[in-house]
């Protein structure tokens, strides 16, 4: 057992972050270090007892991530002696507030928080260990989403999904097999929403544009760098090659960076990720269980795609004032599509009612700066075909959804978030309604 503790390098350097910085800002890097080896259970223990020999650590798996590498990681803690307290969690998990408030209530003493698995464990331990000002390590077990090292976490708050502050953890312990072994459709999953940067990144440089100028080329510069490690070897993650499983398995990790650096989600979190929330946040209302976020958000990424297409063929003369007509429209909605969460809906759409607003004299202002955007999306077929070389079963059938359900997504997804994303931008230019039919021609 080793008397003094162990340094793992970081997942970003500092350089990094002062030499592709494009708006002046301070980008301190995050201190998330990266352990990666076969053995990573044996020394995340061993780190475990160096830094907290007496202290209490809490341990967060369900069955899956117990059979995987849970119960392992669990029998060398206790074997080294740490007081580690077991807090299984059942199968069907939820991010919410109430499975938030049990957990934190176990953390009462506890020094150090780890969760064993993906998004929802690590986003249950991450964001319960940050409110209750305790340590966070987290060992991830399949590539399926960003959120390892992302200073938020997507909270299910009184029905709506919220992404909530929580510092990224400092240590990652990663299993490279286990990696690489994660079942296909995580590995789909991720390499989805690893790709929501694409149209993510313009719409923050669109509200950047309208709005809060604070878009930075860093976290877009970052990701390009390692890009061709994922995007461009879709059959090879579908069949679980190690480099290019692995180099997806990066890429979600810097994805999850470049959002701490920008100090919001909105790097790699824009229109394309509000549909999956949005029909997450219907599961009480409907008895649809959602597919994984990742593959959902997929989905999201086609209609982005095809709201971006559709704006780039509108013409700015044909732009009227209608800002009041939509918004009042899309409130309208609101409690027939969410019944006893209305009101907490209504609240997010409230309080992007004066950006919204403002939109009959931005969108003629800037609409030659906006275009030059709506063109550096790619058309949605190319995404379409890009999910499906990665051999994800892009269809309404495969992932239960109806017709219907789909269409209101598409139609009101813009309504759960204050964020203003393409959505907003289709709805108001009345292009919206042939973004949709663009997208269900090539998911049917």
């Amino acid at each position: 057992m080793p008397k003094t503790v162990r340094h793992h390098p970081r997942i970003v350097e500092a350089q990094t972050c002062l030499s592709q910085c494009t708006c002046g800002g301070e980008h301190p890097a995050p201190e998330v270090t990266l352990y990666s080896g076969e053995d990573a259970c044996r020394v995340m223990a061993e780190d475990c007892r160096a830094f907290y020999g007496g202290k209490s650590v809490l341990l967060l798996d369900d069955p899956n991530t117990r059979a995987v590498v849970g119960a392992e990681l669990l029998s060398r803690l206790t074997g080294l002696g740490v007081d580690v307290r077991h807090y299984p969690l059942p199968d069907e998990l939820h991010a919410d507030d109430v499975t938030i408030e049990k957990i934190r209530a176990a953390c009462s003493g506890i020094d150090l928080v780890i969760s064993v698995g993906s998004g929802t464990i690590n986003d249950l331990g991450k964001y319960s260990a940050h409110h209750e000002q305790i340590d966070f390590w987290t060992m991830p077990t399949a590539p399926s989403m960003n959120g390892y090292t992302s200073g938020i976490a997507a909270i299910k708050v009184k029905g709506v999904k919220r992404t909530l502050p929580a510092l990224p953890p400092q240590r990652l312990y990663a299993i490279p097999s286990v990696i690489q072994q994660a079942p296909l459709k995580l590995r789909q999953a991720g390499f989805c929403d690893v790709l929501a940067k694409v149209v993510s990144d313009v719409d923050w440089k669109i509200d950047s544009l309208l709005f809060s100028s604070n878009y930075c080329g860093l976290p877009s510069a970052m990701m390009v760098a390692v890009e061709n490690r994922y995007a461009e070897v879709p059959e090879a993650i579908g069949r679980g090659d190690q480099d290019a499983t692995l180099g997806l398995f990066y890429g979600l990790l810097i994805s999850g960076v470049a959002m701490s650096l920008a100090g919001s989600s909105a790097p790699a979190s824009g229109g394309e990720h509000l549909v999956s929330h949005f029909w997450d946040m219907r599961e009480p209302l409907t008895g649809r269980v959602p597919e994984l976020h990742g593959l959902q958000v997929g989905l999201g990424i086609i209609l982005s795609a095809a709201c971006y297409q559709q704006l780039t063929r509108f013409k700015v003369e044909d732009l009227s004032p209608r800002s009041a007509q939509v918004y009042r429209t899309t409130a309208e909605n609101i409690p027939d599509i969410w019944g006893p969460f209305a009101g907490e809906v209504a609240q997010q759409f409230e309080n992007k009612k004066s950006s919204l607003e403002q939109f009959d004299r931005l969108l003629s202002q800037h609409w030659t700066e906006l275009q030059k955007l709506f063109s550096q999306v790619r058309p949605p077929h190319y995404f379409a075909e890009l999910f499906t070389r990665v051999g994800a079963p892009f269809s309404l059938e495969a992932f239960n959804l109806s017709r219907n359900e789909f269409v209101l997504a598409a139609l009101n997804a813009r309504a759960i978030r204050e964020r203003v994303t393409v959505l907003d931008l289709a709805a108001h230019t009345g292009v919206l309604e042939a973004a949709v039919e663009d997208c269900l021609a090539l998911i049917r």
